[in-house]
């Protein structure tokens, strides 16, 4: 088995597992679906093709700086009928650093590697 590590270090992270309604809350540190995510966008996987591979990787993560909560108050309006849209708040992490590991076949993490050098779609923390 072969491991990829990825640091994930920004100004603001979300890593979201339940969002219901307005409220939008984050983990306290990147979710197995979350990477997943991230790493299949730099693949360019659209969100209907078939992820199995990827589900079936070992996931670990370490968490190098907690960062702290901040929560993000929304507005929005329609953008063709200028109707409010409902009010929601979302939480972040700021200043947060994780190191998260997937561990599987050498071919898919070399494929996986190689993607985020060069990502199709652009990764973002959340």
């Amino acid at each position: 088995m072969t491991v990829l590590l990825l640091r994930l270090a920004g100004p603001l992270q979300s890593w979201g597992s339940a969002a219901r309604f307005t409220r939008r809350g984050t983990e306290n540190a990147p979710t197995k679906s979350g990477v997943l995510g991230l790493l299949a966008a730099a693949e360019g996987r659209s969100r209907n093709e078939d992820f199995s591979d990827l589900t079936a990787l070992r996931f670990g993560v370490r968490i190098d700086q907690p960062g702290s909560r901040m929560r993000d108050f929304h507005t929005a309006h329609h953008a063709d009928s200028g109707k409010s849209m409902p009010l929601s708040e979302r939480f972040y992490l700021a200043d947060a650093v994780f190191v998260a590991g997937v561990e599987g076949d050498a071919e898919l993490i070399r494929r996986l590697y190689e993607a985020v050098l060069a990502p199709r779609f652009l990764p973002y923390l959340g």
